[in-house]
């Protein structure tokens, strides 16, 4: 599969993800993505490629009640996971109790969430 834009990339991740990542962590796919886009950052296609993907932090935090999104859409999506208000967590050391089930559990609700972002 060509690699066009984010979402295709998310989409060859969704397929194989730990192959892909190494575990079925969003950190790893955070990890992933972030390394994928710097290896591009210096070609022309960047800009293109990420163009419809930058407001997605805001929309996650907007969609699942955080107030800002400073912290970012994988810890938005696994503290939910994990059952954290959004209203008072304290993000030291949130995911350290994350089991496994709630890890996989966030990475199906990112990628439903991708999904509907990218038909919003």
């Amino acid at each position: 599969m060509a690699m066009n834009n984010i979402y295709d990339l998310i989409e060859t991740i969704s397929t194989r993800t730990a192959m892909y990542t190494g575990e079925h962590k969003l950190s790893n796919i955070r990890s992933f993505i972030d390394g994928y886009t710097f290896s591009i950052k210096n070609k022309a296609e960047s800009l293109e490629f990420l163009s419809d993907f930058p407001g997605f932090h805001d929309w996650v935090a907007k969609r699942l009640g955080f107030y800002e999104s400073t912290a970012g859409w994988q810890n938005m999506i696994l503290a939910i996971e994990m059952e954290y208000s959004p209203k008072n967590i304290k993000w030291v050391g949130y995911a350290d109790g994350a089991t496994e089930l709630q890890h996989k559990a966030s990475v199906t609700r990112f990628f439903d969430m991708v999904n509907e972002y990218k038909n919003a």
